[in-house]
C-alpha cells in the first residue's frame, strides 16, 4: 500500500482514519515478523537417517559453524540455502512458546531446526523447506528478503467497488491524510507491428460486454515469477502460479481491473469471439467444473467452443501453460448484473466475478491492460506483437451535479468553506466546472459509479473532512402530536397483550421458498402467490401468502427436537397477487398452541394437552384486554384444520379469521 500513497502515520492512527472514513478496518495481522535467530544456511551435506526412513542427517553452515541437524523435509539437499532456527531461537505459536534446544531424533543428535515458510511466518507453505536465494551469506538474517510487514483486513462496501484495490484505498488514503499517492510509471515496449491484428476479437453481445481490449504479446518464456511478486501474491492469500498468470492476479490486486490471458495458440482461429452461450453448450472450468451453459450466458469463444466464462473464470484448456510463447492478454468490461447472474446461478464465483458483479472501471481497464503487458514483458521477455484491439459501443458519459455550498452545510451541520468543499471533491478525483459565489458543478471520476446526486456529494465531504469533527449541538423537540396517534402503536400493544398471555414471538421472513408458500391450500399457485421475478435464491423465491407456512415449519422444528411445549405467535404482513381474494398487502396474526397444558406440573395435569377450547379462551383474553366488546366464535369449515374442529372468528359481526385443531395432512410427517 506505501508504495502507492507516501503516508507516514503509525499504522493505528491510519487504521483508525479510513474507518471513520468509511473504510472498515476489521483486523491487522503481522507478517514476516521473523523470530531472532533465524538466520540463512547453506546445507552442505545430506545422508540418510539410520533409524528413519524419511528422515535425513544434514551438515550445515549458518555463518559461524558446521551444525548438525535432523530434517525431515524432502528438500533438504546438499548446496541449497534455507532458513535455519540456531539453539535458543524462540518460536511464538499459538498453542504456546516454545525453545530450539539441542536434541535426539530416532537416536541422532540435532543442533536446530530448518525450517518451512509457515514456520518462520512468511507464508504458507508447509511441503518442504524454503528455499533462499543462491547468493544470500549463511548467517545473513532474513529481513532483506522478508521485511517486517501487516496484513490490514478491510469491509468493502458494495457500492465502493473502487476500494477493491490497493490503489483504490491508496487514493482514500490521499485524500485524508494530503499524502502524494501516485501509480508507477507504464513503458511498454515497442510493438513488432504498427498493425492491428485483423479480427482478433469480435463482441456480439455488446449490451453484456461494454468494452474489450486485446492484445497480443509473442516471444513469451513462462517460468517462476521472481520472489517479490511471488511474496507480494503470497501477501494476500494467493497462490504464485508463474509469470504471466501472477501478473494478472497482481494487476488485479493493484489495479482492480479482473484480466485474463488466454495461449494463443490454443484458440482456434487464434482469436476470441465474446457471444452469448448456445443452448445446452458445456465448459469445463480452471477449477474442474463442468458446466452446461444457455443463451443467458456470456462466453469468450474461439472460433468454435466457449473458452472461458465470461467475468467469471477461464476454462481449463485455454490458459497459460508452460509450453506457451503468445498470450492473448484481456481486459474487459462486462454487466455486472449478468455476471452476478451467472456467478449465482452456477454456484461458481472467483476475485474476478466478485468485482465485476459490482462493476468495473471503464477508463481504467486500458491502464491495467498497459501494465499488464509491461509486466509480463519485462517479466518474460516477450514483445507486444501489435497495438492493442480495443472495442467498445459508446463511452459513459459522468454526470454533471450541482454542487450548492450552502446546501451542503445544511446537510451535514458543519462549517465549511466553498473552498474546503471543493478541495475535497477535487482530491476524491472529481472534476469541478462552472464555479460560483453559490455553487459549482461536480463531474465524478469514471471509477466513482456512486456519486450521482448533490446529497452523494455531502457524503463525501463529510468522509473526508470527518465525523468526529462534527459538534455537540443541543437539540430542542416538541411534542406534535400524542403517542396514541402513532400508526404502529396499536400493532405494539396488541404485540404486547399476547407476550402477556404468555406467548413468544415469532419474526419469519417476508421472502419465503416456495414450498412454505404452497402450504397454505387457500391460495391458488398461479393467481395468488406473489413470485419474485429475480430471487436471490430460492429460499426467497415467494412473497408470503400468509403467515401459515413460516409457523407450521417452526412447530415442526422445534417438535423435532423434542421442544414440544409451545405458545408461539406472529404478527406481520402477508401478500396476495389476486386482490378480489384478499388485500395485496395485508397485516395478519396467527396463534399457535401445541404440548401441555401445564408444562411445569408433574402429575396427570402434565398429560392435559391443548384443545381448541383453550385456544379460543386465549383469544377471549386477547379481546378482552384490546377491550373488544363485540366478537363471538362460531363453526367454520376450513381446509386446514380438521372438520369440525374449526371456529370461525368475528368481530363487529364480520369474520375476521379461523381458528382449530390443525388437519392430519400438515403434521402426520411430523417427528418427535
Amino acid at each position: 500500500l506505501l508504495e502507492y500513497v507516501k503516508c507516514d502515520l503509525p499504522l493505528e492512527e491510519l487504521c483508525s482514519k479510513v474507518t471513520m472514513a468509511g473504510l472498515e478496518v476489521e483486523g491487522i495481522t503481522p507478517v514476516n515478523q521473523i523470530p531472532d535467530g533465524i538466520v540463512a544456511a547453506k546445507i552442505l551435506e545430506r545422508t540418510p537417517h539410520p533409524n528413519s526412513d524419511h528422515m535425513s542427517i544434514c551438515r550445515v553452515f549458518d555463518g559461524r559453524e558446521e551444525l548438525q541437524i535432523v530434517c525431515g523435509a524432502p528438500n533438504c539437499d546438499a548446496g541449497k540455502t534455507v532458513p535455519c532456527a540456531r539453539i535458543g531461537t524462540v518460536f511464538d505459536t499459538p498453542e504456546g512458546a516454545f525453545t530450539i534446544k539441542k536434541a535426539k531424533l530416532r537416536g541422532v543428535e540435532s543442533f536446530g531446526m530448518l525450517c518451512a515458510a509457515d514456520e518462520i511466518g512468511v507464508g504458507n507453505d508447509h511441503d518442504g523447506l524454503l528455499i533462499l536465494p543462491d547468493d544470500i551469506l549463511p548467517g545473513s538474517t532474513l529481513e532483506k528478503l522478508f521485511p517486517p510487514d501487516w496484513m490490514i483486513e478491510m469491509e468493502v462496501t458494495p457500492n465502493r467497488p473502487d476500494w477493491l484495490s490497493h490503489w483504490g484505498v491508496a487514493r482514500d488514503i490521499a485524500a485524508l491524510t494530503g499524502a502524494a499517492a501516485a501509480l508507477p510509471t507504464v513503458v511498454v515496449p515497442a510493438d513488432n507491428s504498427m498493425e492491428k491484428i485483423q479480427d482478433l476479437v469480435t463482441v456480439e453481445a455488446g449490451d453484456l460486454c461494454k468494452r474489450y481490449i486485446g492484445r497480443v504479446i509473442e516471444n513469451v518464456k513462462v517460468a517462476e515469477s521472481p520472489e517479490w511478486l511471488k511474496e507480494r501474491l503470497r501477501s494476500v492469500g494467493l497462490r504464485p502460479i508463474n509469470n504471466v498468470v501472477d501478473v494478472t492476479n497482481f494487476v488485479l490486486m493493484e489495479l482492480g481491473q479482473p484480466l485474463h490471458a488466454f495461449d494463443r495458440d490454443l484458440l482456434n482461429g487464434g482469436r476470441v469471439v465474446v457471444r452469448r452461450a448456445k443452448d445446452g453448450e458445456s465448459i469445463r472450468t480452471l477449477d474442474g467444473s463442468e458446466l452446461e451453459l444457455a443463451s443467458r450466458h456470456l462466453v469468450i469463444a474461439d472460433a468454435e467452443k466457449p473458452m472461458a466464462l465470461a467475468g467469471v473464470m477461464g476454462g481449463e484448456y485455454s490458459g497459460v501453460n508452460d509450453n506457451t510463447t503468445t498470450v492473448l492478454l484481456e481486459s474487459a468490461v462486462f454487466d455486472p448484473s449478468n455476471i452476478r447472474a451467472t456467478s449465482r446461478e452456477l454456484g461458481i464465483s472467483s476475485d474476478s466475478s466478485y468485482r465485476f458483479e459490482r462493476g468495473v472501471d471503464f477508463e481504467g481497464a486500458l491502464f491495467a491492460a498497459e501494465r499488464a503487458v509491461q509486466l509480463i514483458c519485462e517479466l518474460s521477455g516477450g514483445t507486444p506483437a501489435a497495438p492493442a484491439v480495443d472495442i467498445f459501443a459508446e463511452r459513459p458519459v459522468q454526470p454533471e451535479i450541482l454542487c450548492r455550498f450552502n446546501r451542503i452545510r445544511s446537510l451535514l451541520g458543519i462549517d465549511i468553506d466553498n473552498n474546503g468543499i471543493m478541495n475535497i471533491l477535487t482530491a476524491l478525483g472529481c472534476r469541478i466546472n462552472g464555479t460560483g459565489a453559490d455553487a459549482c458543478t461536480v463531474v465524478p471520476p469514471s471509477y466513482r459509479g456512486d456519486l450521482y446526486r448533490e446529497v452523494d456529494l455531502a457524503e463525501e465531504v463529510l468522509r473526508i473532512y470527518g465525523l468526529d469533527k462534527i459538534e455537540d449541538k443541543p437539540v430542542a423537540s416538541k411534542s406534535c402530536a400524542p403517542i396514541a396517534n402513532d400508526r404502529y402503536m396499536a400493532i405494539q400493544q396488541w404485540r404486547d397483550s399476547l407476550i402477556a398471555l404468555g406467548f413468544d414471538e415469532c419474526l419469519h421472513y417476508t421472502l419465503v421458498k416456495d414450498a412454505s408458500a404452497r402450504r397454505d391450500p387457500r391460495f391458488d399457485v398461479e393467481k395468488d402467490l406473489v413470485m419474485l421475478k429475480n430471487p436471490l435464491s430460492n429460499d426467497q423465491a415467494r412473497l408470503k401468502p400468509s403467515l401459515w407456512g413460516e409457523m407450521l415449519e417452526t412447530a415442526e422444528r422445534n417438535i423435532s427436537r423434542r421442544n414440544l411445549d409451545l405458545r408461539l405467535f406472529e404478527i406481520g404482513r402477508a401478500f396476495c397477487a389476486n386482490p378480489e381474494r384478499f388485500p395485496e398487502e395485508r397485516m395478519a396474526a396467527i396463534i399457535l398452541l401445541t404440548g401441555s397444558r401445564h408444562p411445569e406440573r408433574f402429575g396427570k395435569e402434565r398429560e392435559e394437552t391443548y384443545t381448541l377450547e383453550d385456544l379460543a379462551g386465549v383469544v377471549a383474553e386477547w379481546f378482552k384486554s384490546r377491550r373488544i366488546a363485540d366478537w363471538s366464535f362460531e363453526p367454520a369449515d376450513d381446509p386446514r384444520f380438521r372438520k369440525n374442529h374449526a371456529l370461525a372468528v368475528k368481530v363487529d359481526g364480520v369474520i375476521i379469521g379461523n381458528m382449530g385443531e390443525v388437519a392430519e395432512d400438515f403434521v402426520a410427517s411430523w417427528r418427535t
